[in-house]
C-alpha cells in the first residue's frame, strides 16, 4: 500500500501552431480553392471561393485584433465594447454572406468555402504538428 507510483506523463513537446503557419496554409487552401472553382464549377464559383476567402482573411485578421484588445491592461473599462466587437464581426459577415445570396452574385456554397480555409487551415496546422511530433 505504501507504493511510490510515477505520474502518467508523456515527454512529447508539441509545438504551438503559429499564425504565419496558418495564414500561408490558409493562402493555398484559398488559392486552389479558387483554382478548383474555376476548373469544376465555372466563373462564378471560382470568384464566389476567392471572395469567400477574402473574407475568411478579414475575419481572421479582425478576431485576432479583437481578441488581443480583450487581454490588454486597460480591457476591463471597456469590457462591454470589446464584447459588441467581437460578436460584430459575426453579424457583418452574415449580412454580407445574406447580401450576396440576395443578389445572386455567387453562389452560396462557393463564397462557404471561402470562409471555410481559416478551419481547413487550424485542422491541417494540427495535423502537421501532430505527424511531426512522432517523429
Amino acid at each position: 500500500m505504501g507504493e511510490d507510483f510515477d505520474p502518467l506523463t508523456t515527454e512529447i513537446s508539441v509545438k504551438p501552431i503559429s499564425n504565419r503557419g496558418i495564414l500561408f496554409v490558409m493562402l493555398i487552401l484559398v488559392i486552389a480553392g479558387t483554382i478548383a472553382g474555376f476548373a469544376f464549377g465555372g466563373k462564378a464559383f471560382g470568384f464566389g471561393v476567392l471572395f469567400g476567402g477574402v473574407l475568411s482573411f478579414i475575419n481572421y485578421f479582425w478576431l485576432e485584433r479583437s481578441t488581443r484588445a480583450i487581454f490588454e491592461q486597460n480591457a476591463f473599462a471597456t469590457t462591454g465594447i470589446l464584447a459588441v466587437k467581437y460578436i460584430l464581426r459575426y453579424a457583418v459577415i452574415g449580412l454580407i454572406v445574406l447580401l450576396i445570396y440576395m443578389t445572386g452574385a455567387f453562389p452560396i456554397p462557393a463564397v462557404i468555402l471561402g470562409l471555410l480555409a481559416f478551419a481547413f487551415a487550424v485542422v491541417v496546422q494540427g495535423l502537421k504538428n501532430i505527424f511531426t511530433s512522432f517523429l
